[in-house]
């Protein structure tokens, strides 16, 4: 995965500090308004979240929806068995690693600021996996942050500075997508965080 670790990048590899600096930048709002108006989850659905951090995302979806996520990061994986309990299945896993899963099993897949960690073959990699992890009709849902030319020098400054090394532009995270999904909706928002910043939402449908 191509990002930075090193100096202060490191203490957010901790899932407490994470959650704190989330918080901070208004990213519970951020989170359920994600859910809300692109993940859409049905009661009693099953997601797979990818790149799932300390699981945050099981606060903003139904309780009776069948929850299962993966991380690299252990100490994550380890928060979250601890917060979230048997409300969801938690395992370690990078991508590409072959996953404990059945083929289209899943309603949803939910890449929530994971691809901008990757690198092309990396991130084709993971969709790939996630157009066969999702039963017919079922939908891929990602957000990043994103370049683009309207954007604000602050939001493009902060942005540049992200522990992902592989932030696009939206044709840029449009090509990884259409790749594999021919149906494709995507939004670019401006007004997620409290300070300046640009993420781009992709839903595609399987």
């Amino acid at each position: 995965m191509t990002h930075r670790t090193a100096g202060w990048y490191r203490v957010l590899e901790l899932s407490g500090v994470y959650e704190l600096c989330q918080r901070a930048l208004g990213g519970r709002a951020a989170r359920d308004r994600f859910v809300r108006e692109f993940v859409r989850p049905e009661p009693g659905v099953r997601i797979l979240d990818v790149g799932c951090g300390a699981g945050s995302l099981l606060d903003h979806l139904p309780r009776s929806v069948e929850y299962v996520g993966y991380d690299l990061n252990p100490r994550y994986i380890a928060a979250a068995r601890e917060r979230y309990g048997d409300r969801g299945r938690f395992f370690q896993a990078r991508v590409g690693d072959p996953l404990p899963l059945e083929h289209g099993a899943f309603d949803l897949v939910v890449a929530k600021a994971i691809l901008h960690h990757l690198d092309d073959q990396e991130a084709d990699q993971l969709i790939a996996t996630a157009r066969l992890q999702l039963r017919p009709g079922g939908a891929l849902v990602t957000i990043d942050p994103v370049f683009h030319e309207s954007q604000s020098l602050v939001a493009r400054a902060l942005i540049s500075r992200d522990r992902g090394r592989s932030v696009r532009t939206p044709e840029g995270y449009r090509q990884l997508v259409t790749a594999h999904f021919e149906s494709l909706e995507d939004h670019l928002l401006t007004d997620q965080l409290i300070v300046p910043y640009s993420h781009f939402v992709q839903r595609a449908l399987r």
